[in-house]
């Protein structure tokens, strides 16, 4: 699969993203390889060029910094891949503790099930507003009263995404039309 930073319709294909829901998920507890597999499947439409790809060493540190549970007899469950899945995604606009911070954040106020469908659906939805919705304005006062950190965290990211993507188009039609 081309990840959408390399392909020409990379709107068309960002506007089609999904990340499975909780009750998506597999409810048979995997292994690390195929942990990385589901979530390489899953956020790859999302990685920007200069993004590493999911490392079994990567989960181990995620581990170790206690941002993912100690698996379980070597196999990992829902909350793990699901907190893998965000931690792919956020982790090419956020620093690790901060993501930590918002994860902790919002599984406190509601659960790990909760939490992590908010965030597929503000992702979602964040990428519907940046390339399909017009003329909508939002000021800093809507952002304070309306936007919780998820969707904050959703906005920082798409728009980091897009004008990564923007600024790769123009960069190579430069190349193609020989122009300074």
């Amino acid at each position: 699969m081309n990840n959408i930073l390399e392909d020409g319709n990379w709107e068309l294909e960002l506007l089609a993203f999904t990340l499975p829901r909780w009750d998506e998920l597999p409810d048979i507890e995997i292994y690390m390889d195929q942990l990385v597999k589901i979530v390489d499947k899953y956020t790859q439409p999302l990685l920007l060029d200069h993004t590493k790809a999911l490392t079994p060493s990567m989960i181990n540190n995620y581990v170790k910094l206690k941002l993912v549970p100690k698996p379980y007899k070597k196999k990992y469950g829902k909350n793990h891949l699901a907190r893998v899945l965000v931690i792919t995604i956020l982790k090419q606009a956020f620093e690790i503790p901060a993501i930590r911070n918002g994860i902790e954040l919002k599984i406190d106020a509601t659960n790990a099930k909760e939490a992590y469908n908010l965030f597929c659906e503000h992702l979602e939805s964040t990428i519907e507003c940046f390339l399909v919705e017009e003329n909508k304005s939002v000021t800093i006062n809507d952002i304070k009263r309306d936007y919780d950190p998820i969707q904050m965290a959703c906005t920082t990211f798409i728009a980091k995404l897009i004008t990564e993507k923007h600024l790769d188009d123009i960069l190579k039609e430069t190349i193609t039309t020989g122009e300074k």
